[in-house]
């Protein structure tokens, strides 16, 4: 069946309490199971078909609250996703389920790995709600997660819902290119105004050559939701460090990762601190490049790079080195060849056709897709809504809709995925021009879409992305390297007007600037997850402020501008990446072995396509992450790719086991 998404405000308004209800009459037959009369189907299976049923019921309701143009519609499914969110800690937290699941585990039957994995981590999600605890535990830590669920939502809510811009005169329009002049609004007094959402503060950070107007934007854009969202962040963090010391743990970090592939915040810390010193000399190098090209085109002599330069100036220096104008570049890569050219790409690597299709759809500017094999069949749906709306989501992501798995009746439910963003949209009659780093992030969530769409997981509970938080971005990270191959970025670029493809050299620039300013951009992702731990380690309050100032001037080397707050808007750690920052940059060095994998074979490949997806994407959580690796690889995972990767050079080999 095809996924609906054309609901009516009053078929929603129902839809929650009818998911709750269902599920009650579900589980009811299996709390009133006697002990002896329990195995492993009508208990643990019949538990996760119950919530799987749940989820599959509410999962695009809630989503709407994302996409969906009509305001009304957006706070009804705002409603649901809270009342949906308190209810799933409702289940977690009932004596009743756990008992019941715990019963039967007691019975040690054998089983087999999926389904004895499945057991495991069912009875673990109930620990980490305080089951494992007295009634007084269990009581505070339900009341703690609830809480924090409606903290994170709002948070959540008020970033998607923000409109912060500032007004520029023509003449701080300097440095822009005329398409994104064309484009903008103007106020009642005949300003532009400059939103603080992606397609307008990344062009005008990188390319706005007036410096107190990049400062203004980047001021807006680093206090969005201040005061209410640093409020809301920091009730976040207390409640995080109250569950952990009620469930017996030092810290919320250790509490996340028990069940991550790092397993503490310890060996998460020791991985940052490694890559930190491995990356520190080409960071350092490249900052000290940068503020001698700001003082050289300043006639000033100064030791500081701002953060509203960082961005104008590394972009500056690969037009400079390197000749790349990104605005220019961008004529190259037209919305509709882009996605034309990955299609052709990944449908030879994974032996599939990606097929445009009329499917029900929630915008008229959303594009749908069936998957089919080479036999023709329908194997998954997939969906782009890729340019900005008012109160639509403001980053690039990519959301499971339909999780695939078995069904009662023995058929498979297909997955559908969907890819948000908010792309460069058409205007003035040219087609959406894609930035470079645009095209990259549709690599990367496409990423995301084949770790979806090609899922064979028995159960929902394991499907596509339902896997640890550390390799998730894994598909995602490797996706990316296909953005920088030379045979694909001539697949994907025609120029507007011209239909020329990317000539070689400017490609050959490409792909030599890509680590121009590496060291700089991971220092920047390690001050991010140093930052996620250091939140989420320390004892007693914490000053989310003075935190950040005092880690981005120490590890990124670029001061925090006076009196902005920019963990108000620093979504990661209200949305699901709380304790788990360092998993890009964990993911991101698994991705990279991967990939010299595929280099070795042939990128476009379909036998190693074959194995990347029987060994990774098909399993889903389904069997232990470090086994995916191995399986895939064939070896252990080693370092060296990664170091590779990002332009650094290995003087001693690291040994690979």
């Amino acid at each position: 069946m095809q996924p609906k998404f054309s609901y009516t405000k009053e078929e929603l308004l129902n839809i929650g309490d009818k998911a709750i209800k269902d599920f009650e009459t579900e589980i009811s037959g299996i709390i009133n199971l006697k002990p002896s009369e329990r195995t492993f189907d009508n208990t643990v299976k019949a538990f996760e078909n119950a919530l799987s049923n749940f989820n599959s019921k509410v999962n695009i309701p809630v989503f709407l609250a994302y996409v969906s143009s009509d305001p009304e519609i957006r706070k009804i499914s705002s409603d649901i996703e809270l009342k949906i969110s308190q209810y799933s800690v409702d289940i977690f937290t009932r004596e009743d389920i756990f008992e019941s699941i715990s019963s039967y585990s007691k019975k040690n039957e054998k089983l087999n790995d999926v389904d004895k994995r499945l057991l495991d981590k069912i009875l673990f999600a109930f620990k980490q709600n305080g089951l494992y605890g007295d009634e007084k535990t269990r009581k505070k830590v339900k009341k703690l997660l609830k809480e924090l669920v409606a903290i994170e939502l709002e948070f959540s809510k008020n970033l998607r819902e923000t409109r912060d811009f500032i007004e520029v005169s023509e003449d701080e329009l300097k440095g822009l290119d005329e398409n994104f002049i064309k484009r903008l609004k103007k106020s009642e007094n005949g300003k532009y105004i400059v939103s603080t959402d992606y397609p307008d503060y990344i062009p005008f950070m990188d390319n706005a050559e007036n410096d107190e107007a990049r400062k203004r934007l980047e001021i807006k854009f680093n206090n969005r939701c201040y005061p209410k969202n640093v409020e809301l962040m920091e009730k976040a963090i207390k409640i995080r460090q109250k569950i952990a010391k009620l469930l017996g743990y030092n810290n919320f970090a250790d509490y996340v990762l028990e069940d991550r592939m790092a397993k503490n915040s310890q060996r998460v810390m020791e991985f940052i601190e490694n890559l930190y010193k491995d990356v520190k000399k080409k960071g350092k190098k490249e900052l000290k490049t940068l503020i001698e090209l700001k003082n050289e085109k300043t006639a000033k002599v100064e030791n500081s790079l701002y953060n509203w330069q960082w961005r104008y100036y590394a972009n500056l220096l690969k037009k400079e080195k390197y000749t790349i104008d990104y605005e220019k570049i961008r004529e190259y890569f037209p919305l509709e060849v882009v996605i034309s050219g990955m299609f052709d790409s990944f449908e030879k690597v994974f032996s599939v056709n990606f097929v445009p299709s009329e499917l029900d759809k929630w915008n008229e500017d959303v594009r749908t897709y069936e998957v089919k094999d080479l036999n023709g069949s329908v194997i998954a749906y997939f969906y782009f809504d890729l340019f900005p709306r008012e109160g639509k989501y403001k980053h690039a992501a990519c959301f499971g809709l339909v999780k695939g798995r078995e069904t009662s009746d023995g058929n498979y439910e297909l997955p559908a995925a969907a890819i948000v963003s908010n792309f460069t949209p058409p205007s003035h009659g040219n087609p959406s021009l894609l930035k470079f780093d645009e095209v990259v992030t549709l690599f990367h969530e496409f990423g995301h879409v084949t770790h979806n769409i090609f899922t064979k997981s028995k159960y929902a509970y394991f499907s596509g992305t339902s896997v640890s938080r550390d390799f998730v971005e894994v598909p995602s990270e490797m996706l990316e390297n296909w953005a920088y191959d030379e045979s694909v970025l001539k697949k994907i670029s025609s120029h507007y007007l011209t239909n020329q493809p990317l000539p070689d050299e400017i490609i050959k620039k490409i792909i030599e600037a890509k680590n121009v300013t590496s060291g700089l951009f991971y220092l920047r992702q390690l001050f991010f997850a140093t930052l996620d731990m250091k939140y989420h380690t320390r004892k007693g309050k914490v000053d989310t402020t003075g935190l950040y100032e005092k880690l981005m001037k120490k590890i990124f080397l670029i001061p925090m501008t006076e009196g902005t707050h920019p963990q108000g808007s620093f979504g990661h750690l209200m949305g699901g990446y709380e304790s788990g920052y360092y998993s890009y940059l964990w993911s991101e060095v698994i991705s990279a072995d991967f990939f010299e994998e595929f280099k070795k074979n042939g990128i476009l490949n379909p036998e190693i396509g074959k194995r990347y997806v029987e060994t990774v994407l098909s399993k889903g959580g389904s069997i232990d992450e470090d086994k995916q690796v191995k399986d895939f690889l064939q070896r252990d995972v080693s370092i060296e790719a990664f170091l590779k990767h990002i332009g650094l050079k290995i003087k001693n080999k690291i040994k690979t086991n």
